[in-house]
């Protein structure tokens, strides 16, 4: 081919920075940039890693675009500007048209999701996502309105025919894209609006990809789209609306009270969690209250992907789960996020159900616009504790392999409480991409609370109930101290907090009301 591509986008068009290079996948890269964040004394963000890291992989794609163009023997050139802004695209074209020659074909492919329900969208959400696609189209007609233009091709969505939850501006720009095509198609050229399922990448991330799968919408493979997409522009039938990809099922739309609900599978097996070998009853694998914590986070997101999880709350063990086909066939499970409230946020009702629907574990899930602010590492006043004379893992009341032995050092107890240093669950290297809620130092913080138990009770205990898991950041690459506060001892059970702080100062996460009971046959040391 020896067409000529002129490409606009947002983006600025950088190189890496130097801490990025070589690293390849999001996960490895939100770590290198919060590595050289805390090393350079400051204090990044969750969002702000993400915003970075999704700027780096934008750059990535644009250059790899341009090299494909030009593998094909075509041209192509990028310029970053906003297409809903009519200067700054008039100023583009202008610049393609000096050094190519007249526009003779458009494909309009920008767009924003900023999902909300219209009770909880802002005008200035909806104007953001609106004006991108109908603003942007606006632009391109006036700046193109005296170029011979043969072909327009305009990726609308299939949000625009059946609607979406949460997508009511995004579902009204798409129908605008649609009959605008309609239109133009009536003085001649070959217009094509077409009606896009959900693509494998690009604003579809793991969590709305589980959304989609619990709609009956299947994902397009970019291969798959990009064949797609050729063969409708090549279509001489004169179809100008088209729908590419599968419809929600109305039912997954419109569902009994409109409350959202997602079912998650999950299959545990050595290949895909190998570090459950280190966390065995009597030579059997069993998951341990953080994986759980973990999974219902998962689901909460896949739920509510336009929120971020603020906390987990009164988290319950019902009953616990031996993985019997660890080495053989694998286990199974169906993680539940259901909505029971919306507005500013939502709070979801979790459970992970094992075989038959027996529950095992519940939570309440907190969704917000964004997470609470950390409160201050020095806000508590200072616990009065002992030096540690025992036995971090004795094989009795902790019981855990290398791979579940996150605490490095007790650094001192006593009856108010007792501090650690550990490492977390990029620091143990443990297999999986975008952790939420950090499992290694949930059950470190866990194990903490049962040395502690152990030393105001005299026996070994339980973890039975947490009040809430309460995230302030991303999961710390580097080592985390720990500090457990008691808050009550009863006669076979105790009530403690836990605090992580990151090797800057700053408080990610908290372990609120965990509840640890002694083991039946303990006796209580005191009463």
């Amino acid at each position: 081919s020896k067409a000529r591509f002129a490409l606009l986008g947002r983006t600025p068009l950088d190189a890496d920075p130097p801490e990025a290079r070589g690293v390849t996948d999001e996960a490895g890269l939100k770590r290198a940039m919060m590595g050289a964040a805390t090393a350079a004394g400051q204090k990044p963000t969750p969002s702000g890693i993400g915003q970075q890291v999704a700027r780096i992989l934008a750059n990535r794609e644009i250059r790899a675009t341009l090299q494909a163009i030009e593998a094909a023997g075509g041209e192509a050139r990028y310029t970053a500007a906003d297409v809903s802004d009519p200067s700054a695209l008039g100023k583009a074209l202008d610049d393609v048209r000096a050094s190519w020659g007249p526009i003779r074909a458009v494909v309009h492919g920008a767009g924003v999701l900023a999902d909300k329900l219209i009770a909880e969208k802002t005008p200035e959400q909806f104007r953001k996502v609106y004006d991108t696609k109908v603003g942007g189209l606006r632009a391109l007609l006036a700046a193109t309105r005296h170029d011979p233009i043969v072909c327009w091709a305009m990726f609308s969505s299939v949000a625009g025919r059946c609607g979406n939850v949460g997508q009511s501006d995004y579902a009204m720009a798409n129908e605008v894209l649609n009959k605008v095509a309609d239109d133009l198609a009536k003085g001649g050229a070959r217009v094509k609006s077409l009606g896009w399922g959900p693509w494998r990448g690009g604003m579809v991330n793991a969590a709305l990809e589980a959304r989609f799968a619990s709609l009956g919408v299947p994902m397009i493979p970019l291969d798959v789209g990009a064949r797609m997409f050729v063969d409708e522009l090549r279509d001489a039938s004169g179809a100008v609306e088209i729908v590419l990809g599968g419809e929600p099922k109305a039912e997954a739309l419109a569902s009994e009270g409109g409350a959202r609900e997602v079912r998650v599978a999950v299959r545990t097996h050595r290949s895909s969690h190998p570090y459950l070998a280190d966390h065995t009853l009597a030579g059997v694998p069993v998951v341990p209250v953080a994986l759980a914590l973990e999974w219902m986070a998962q689901a909460a997101r896949a739920a509510r992907p336009d929120l971020a999880l603020d906390a987990l709350i009164d988290v319950k063990v019902l009953r616990g789960i031996k993985l019997d086909q660890f080495e053989g066939a694998g286990d199974w499970f169906t993680i539940v996020a259901r909505e029971v409230t919306n507005g500013r946020g939502a709070e979801l009702a979790l459970e992970v159900q094992g075989a038959g629907g027996a529950k095992h574990y519940a939570a309440t899930g907190r969704m917000r616009d964004s997470r609470d602010a950390a409160p201050s590492a020095g806000k508590s006043p200072s616990l009065k504790l002992d030096p540690w004379k025992g036995t971090i893992y004795d094989g009795r009341l902790l019981f855990h392999g290398r791979e579940f032995q996150m605490i490095d050092d007790v650094t001192g107890i006593s009856k108010e409480g007792l501090s650690a240093t550990m490492r977390g669950t990029d620091a143990l290297g443990w297999s999986g991409a975008d952790w939420q809620v950090d499992p290694a130092a949930v059950d470190g913080g866990l194990q903490m609370a049962l040395l502690w138990t152990q030393h105001v009770l005299g026996g070994a205990s339980l973890p039975m109930g947490v009040g809430g898991w309460h995230v302030y950041g991303v999961p710390a690459p580097g080592p985390l101290k720990a500090v457990l506060r008691g808050s009550s001892v009863g006669r076979d059970k105790t009530v403690s907090d836990v605090s992580f702080v990151d090797s800057s100062g700053t408080v990610v996460a908290e372990l609120r009301g965990v509840v640890a009971v002694l083991r039946p046959g303990e006796q209580p040391a005191v009463a």
